[in-house]
């Protein structure tokens, strides 16, 4: 059994990006480690930021149990602000501290040509990358990709998710309170892992960018 770590953003991102490739490797017997920086507080504007923390909690602990994500841990930085939080001395600590606890196969993080607004997506890739650069060893690192609307230059490779991509929809579904968001990134999922099996010559499939 080797261990699998995801850094996302949000609790909801690698939902979209690489759903049915956890999907999979849960069914390998991978442990999955999932690491959110930020539990989204900022994503509706209208609720109290302690009521939206506790739903975003509650949804996310039933989606990972859901998908037989071993571990979430939530590093509890600011939403909407990643880009100043990051450069938090503990933060670049914790991320050290996780990777050496865990010693991945590989990492995954979100992607640097992520539009997201609020550049959340994007500061994460860095100080990922970051972090891992520093390390003596070496560890296999991958972007899934969220809201991105085009390739990035670094090299790729498509894992097929047929016979996973009904728990990935799924489970992106569990993320109810960011429905709205999920909603407009729900079609664009499917017909990317559509085109993306037809790239990879299965049914279904998830792109991920090389970058270490």
């Amino acid at each position: 059994m080797g261990n699998i770590l995801i850094f996302c953003a949000h609790s909801d991102d690698e939902a979209i990006g690489m759903g049915g490739t956890i999907a999979k490797y849960v069914d390998q017997k991978k442990n999955i480690i999932k690491v959110v920086f930020t539990p989204g507080e900022k994503s509706l504007p209208h609720f109290q930021e302690s009521i939206v923390k506790k739903a975003r909690h509650k949804e996310t602990g039933k989606a990972s149990l859901f998908m037989g994500i071993s571990e979430t841990k939530n590093l509890g930085l600011k939403d909407a602000k990643l880009k100043t939080e990051i450069e938090r001395p503990f933060v670049v600590k914790r991320i050290k501290e996780m990777i050496n606890l865990y010693q991945p196969e590989k990492i995954y993080c979100t992607s640097s040509a992520d539009p997201h607004p609020t550049g959340d997506h994007k500061a994460v890739n860095k100080v990922i990358l970051e972090v891992v650069d520093s390390l003596k060893k070496h560890y296999p690192v991958y972007a899934f990709e969220v809201w991105d609307l085009l390739p990035e230059t670094h090299p790729h490779v498509y894992i097929d998710i047929t016979g996973y991509m009904e728990k990935k929809l799924q489970y992106i579904k569990m993320f109810k309170s960011q429905w709205i968001y999920m909603f407009t990134l729900y079609l664009p999922a499917v017909f990317r892992s559509i085109y993306y099996g037809r790239k990879n010559n299965c049914k279904y499939a998830e792109r991920f960018y090389k970058l270490r």
